[in-house]
């Protein structure tokens, strides 16, 4: 946790938020349709359980470290036929998983008092680089 703590509280970045996200539930069904590599034992390479315990372990941390954390683990599974709507293949997003997301991080960003309005960009926009000398368009 010290280091954590470390990250949150530097000098460095003093207006750095840091937002713990979960990872969402796998549908383990659909995992083993869509293997990664020859699946000799019949048994998908992820777990539901795994990643429960992951997502638990996560959402200890924050409230441990006082930091945002979005379930998506907990949060999706609570819509019906979750695994079909918000995973492509049992592990992965869909457009509309990728929705929970994005609509879960501004909400809680918002509970920080950021808003996409109000978020400063700290980085050039694509088009303000230089294809001839990139890194020249990170520089302060």
């Amino acid at each position: 946790m010290r280091v954590f703590h470390e990250i949150s509280t530097s000098k460095r970045w003093p207006t750095t938020h840091i937002l713990l996200i979960t990872p969402p539930p796998i549908d383990e069904a659909a995992r083993l349709l869509y293997p990664f590599a020859k699946n000799t034992l019949g048994l998908p390479e992820r777990t539901d359980d795994a990643a429960g315990a992951y997502a638990k372990a996560c959402v200890d941390v924050a409230g441990e470290c006082g930091t945002p954390v979005v379930d998506l683990w907990t949060r999706m599974q609570q819509f019906p036929d979750w695994q079909k709507a918000y995973l492509r293949d049992g592990l992965h997003l869909t457009r509309a998983g990728n929705r929970i997301v994005f609509k879960e991080v501004v909400k809680k960003l918002g509970g920080s008092g950021l808003n996409l309005e109000t978020l400063p960009v700290d980085l050039p926009l694509i088009s303000a680089i230089d294809p001839n000398d990139p890194l020249k368009s990170f520089e302060e």
